[in-house]
């Protein structure tokens, strides 16, 4: 699984989707559909507001984490219709505490997760007087030396800007994605879908090729994990929604497969099971049951098609 380096969704269909995601972007409880349709995933609102619930009940060790993981809670509650949340209003303190130290030159992903966070709650991406979005629409040379997870959300965030692609940006995914990587890290490669599927340049089809074909080799009992080790939630969330955007119609079903598998994952409390953190894990998939949501369509201000220039 990924786990933070140092840290429009025009391609979902149905009206059951559709509705979903106007209703996520103003930030109040959509009408619960429970069977995905043909067309595309389902909006599992019901099993969202559940898993919100564990994350309000468990507010005190969210707000007391890192600020990469509160982020992740704040978008899940927004995405679950609750942006009024006490929990999201606590995230919010932390970013004017803890954010101009997170959103650093050798952070630059930091800065785009905050820079998200923001703009799906409605807020200005200058924010207690900070602005977060300055580190990204500039992209200084550190932000490509950064792990790709950030590159990815640094994609994500321009996207939801209404700001080009540098093609320097797309040039250094694009090696990650057609060279072997260190480790197997499908979280990423599912992200790096979501990011790419915004991108209006030709260049792009080789990195998703290729990303794709990783996330064949790592698709296990009807979902996804690292080879060898069992699918889980966490990656799960990131990878359906991105095959959903980026695959071709046999990908798109399998994306949908994996939400119904990120359902059957479900505890009685709300949670997500999980070898790691059920917090985590819970706070990752409450998106992907709205819909098929991540981090490019939660809430407000969702990702637009770019070209990419320079």
């Amino acid at each position: 699984m990924a786990v933070e380096a140092t840290t429009t969704c025009k391609r979902v269909v149905g009206p059951v989707v559709a509705a979903a995601l106007m209703v996520g972007a103003v930030g109040v409880t959509a009408a619960p559909a429970q069977a995905a349709q043909a067309s595309g995933p389902a909006d599992y609102a019901s099993q969202a507001g559940r898993a919100a619930g564990y994350i309000d009940k468990h507010s005190a060790d969210l707000t007391k984490d890192k600020l990469g993981p509160q982020l992740d809670g704040a978008l899940a509650l927004v995405a679950a219709g609750r942006k009024d949340s006490p929990t999201v209003a606590k995230v919010k303190d932390n970013i004017k505490t803890q954010g101009q130290s997170y959103c650093t030159e050798t952070n630059v992903g930091g800065c785009a997760k905050v820079t998200i966070t923001l703009l799906a709650l409605g807020e200005s991406t200058t924010y207690d007087g900070f602005d977060y979005s300055q580190r990204v629409t500039s992209l200084p040379a550190s932000a490509l030396k950064e792990y790709a997870t950030n590159q990815a959300l640094d994609m994500i965030a321009l996207e939801r800007l209404g700001k080009p692609i540098p093609q320097n940006l797309l040039k250094s995914v694009t090696e990650y994605a057609s060279t072997t990587p260190k480790w197997d890290d499908p979280d990423t490669d599912g992200l790096m879908l979501t990011a790419l599927s915004h991108v209006t340049a030709p260049d792009k089809q080789k990195a998703v090729t290729s990303l794709v074909k990783r996330l064949d080799a790592d698709k296990q009992d009807g979902a996804w994990g690292s080879k060898g080790k069992g699918p889980n939630v966490n990656t799960t969330a990131w990878v359906a929604p991105g095959l959903y955007r980026a695959g071709d119609a046999d990908h798109k079903a399998q994306a949908v497969a994996g939400q119904k598998w990120l359902v059957s994952q479900q505890q009685a409390d709300g949670s997500f099971s999980t070898p790691y953190s059920p917090l985590m894990a819970t706070t990752q998939a409450v998106p992907a049951l709205r819909g098929l949501q991540s981090y490019d369509n939660v809430g407000a201000n969702q990702a637009h098609e770019e070209p990419v220039v320079g």
